[in-house]
């Protein structure tokens, strides 16, 4: 339904602004809820987590609260989730609906609040409470928040100088990271340059989880690719689709083996995932796949186009090609931190080029391009992000 609204909120400037109006109509009446919820204690040892607004139990706070559960078991951890079935969630976690109610109540009841992504307008967070923002991006090549521009909504701008006001502590996993932090989102707070959470990950034993994923999807041991686009900022998903035989084939060609390709679609084009794709025992719908750390573990090769999936990616110094149909028309509606020819990864417009650059990949000039890149962006990536940000959290706990 969300995702439907800001369709029409993209091609309609009246129904933008109708829009605008009910969000912080909506956000007002959350701050006066928040309000009232003051009469409730302050439960000492719960901490809330949340990532993508419920869509998926994943990315950093995932990692953290793996490892505030490895140090402890005194904590009452709330999860809140759209989807309270079928989750990995681990048992002596609390999964709570995200819903107006529920949201309130276990923020408004929590010591500490760890989230991927900005909250919902209105909030109020107490001076005894911790706001943990660890963001779903890293460095990046997308734009955010005033690097946008004039691009960026009239609501995105807005919640997002309200989330960052009320942020304590920011994560980052290099120092161009930090720098957007400060530029991008006005967050002038204390930021932990240690690294991602859910990049640790490629700092351990992968071989549990490619055993996992390749048994999840039945790959049989073939070699996989992975296809993860971004959403486009009209929601339209034209320029997702390529011709995987052509894939397909240039990645065996290129570096042998039988091969299948995981689609991965960006969270906003989740409902659109069955709508364009026929999907076969080569092509695979992963889409509703909640971790995607897992994925990127478990795959040889990366094809997206601009997301930030990529720098995560080549942490261990794995293929990846940048499949982007629309670049001026991106560059026109979103705009990116680099020129994609920037950076180390082979770029292709069609699928006939990126069949040239996949069988004519220099696997030498790769790898000396990404420490480059590496160098530039300071990156701080120690494979310990996860743990620093727990004994962070259980000693702040422990002091207020």
């Amino acid at each position: 339904m969300i995702s439907k609204i800001k369709k029409l909120a993209v091609k309609n400037e009246i129904f933008a602004t109708i829009i605008y109006v009910c969000f912080k109509i909506y956000g007002g009446l959350f701050y006066i809820v928040f309000c009232v919820m003051d009469i409730l204690p302050i439960k000492e040892n719960k901490i809330v987590c949340c990532n993508m607004k419920g869509k998926r139990y994943g990315d950093n706070p995932k990692y953290i609260t793996d490892a505030l559960l490895k140090k402890t078991n005194n904590l009452d951890i709330v999860w809140l989730l759209n989807d309270l079935t079928d989750r990995e969630v681990p048992e002596n976690v609390r999964i709570v609906k995200y819903d107006f109610w529920h949201q309130i109540y276990e923020l408004a009841t929590a010591k500490v609040w760890i989230d991927s992504n900005a909250k919902q307008y209105g909030f109020r967070k107490r001076k005894s409470q911790l706001y943990i923002q660890t963001w779903h991006g890293s460095y990046g090549l997308k734009k955010v928040g005033a690097d946008l521009g004039d691009k960026i909504s009239k609501i995105d701008i807005c919640n997002c100088k309200y989330n960052f006001k009320n942020t304590d502590i920011m994560l980052a996993n290099s120092r161009r990271t930090s720098e957007i932090y400060n530029r991008a989102f006005g967050y002038r707070g204390q930021i932990l340059e240690n690294g991602s959470p859910r990049n640790d990950i490629f700092f351990q034993n992968s071989e549990d989880i490619k055993d996992k994923v390749n048994k999840y999807f039945e790959v049989n041991g073939k070699r996989i690719v992975l296809y993860a686009p971004t959403f486009r900022t009209d929601y339209r998903v034209s320029d997702l689709n390529l011709n995987y035989d052509i894939l397909l084939q240039a990645l065996s060609n290129r570096f042998g083996g039988e091969w299948v390709v995981l689609v991965r679609l960006h969270p906003n084009n989740l409902q659109d995932a069955k709508s364009f794709i026929q999907y076969t025992d080569k092509i695979i719908n992963a889409s509703e796949y909640d971790v995607m750390q897992e994925l990127l573990v478990a795959s040889d090769v990366l094809v997206t186009d601009y997301s930030s999936c990529m720098f995560d990616f080549v942490t261990n110094g794995k293929p990846c090609f940048l499949y982007a149909s629309d670049i001026a028309r991106y560059k026109e509606e979103r705009d990116n931190y680099y020129e994609l020819e920037d950076l180390p990864f082979p770029v292709a417009t069609n699928e006939q080029e990126l069949k040239e650059v996949i069988t004519t990949f220099n696997a030498d000039k790769y790898k000396k391009e990404l420490n480059n890149l590496f160098e530039e962006v300071g990156l701080k990536e120690t494979g310990h992000a996860s743990e620093i940000a727990a004994d962070y959290i259980l000693k702040w706990m422990k002091e207020h």
